[in-house]
């Protein structure tokens, strides 16, 4: 894998974090960061109206990685209103964990999911290493704060104190004092 890294011509990254990797295990620096798209206008469409409850939202593929059950036990000490979305390979589980005041919405459509950004207290992440970060952008460009763990790709889509705030230890107590 190393040797044929090696050949190619010129990289294109869709983050500064994926750049690191690439740095890291190819030494390889010469890239370009293109960052993915994120339709920021349709997140800001006026003729979706917020959902009006009192809750906090998070969402996407329900894999390890994401942290989702982390996420899930903050709440379930907490007892506040989590609204998730999505779907995956660890969705049994996460909703055997799960108390009465956490919800699955399953698969949402694109409008749903611009009114829950809207409604949403803030966005929840926990990722150790995301890609980039998406959803914080859209989150952002709905109008929703995100709080989200330090690192990855996530750290280059949120401006502290702007857009979201961060938290430094991957467990649920640093994640409850963020909240």
């Amino acid at each position: 894998d190393f040797k044929r890294a090696q050949k190619v011509d010129y990289y294109v990254v869709n983050s500064k974090n994926v750049g690191r990797r690439l740095e890291k295990f190819y030494r390889r620096a010469d890239y370009q960061v293109i960052y993915p798209p994120v339709d920021v206008e349709k997140m800001r469409d006026p003729n979706i109206k917020p959902m009006r409850e009192n809750y906090f939202f998070t969402g996407g593929r329900f894999v390890a990685s994401k942290n989702f059950d982390l996420i899930i036990k903050a709440f379930n000490k907490l007892g506040l209103s989590l609204k998730i979305f999505g779907h995956g390979i660890g969705e049994n589980y996460l909703k055997s964990i799960a108390h009465g005041n956490i919800e699955f919405l399953g698969r949402i459509s694109h409008d749903d999911l611009v009114s829950y950004y809207k409604g949403a207290q803030a966005f929840i992440l926990a990722q150790k290493d995301e890609d980039f970060g998406i959803t914080a952008i859209e989150a952002a460009a709905a109008g929703c704060p995100s709080i989200a763990y330090r690192g990855g790709g996530t750290a280059e889509a949120i401006v502290e104190g702007k857009t979201g705030i961060f938290y430094d230890e991957l467990d649920a107590e640093s994640l409850i004092k963020a909240i």
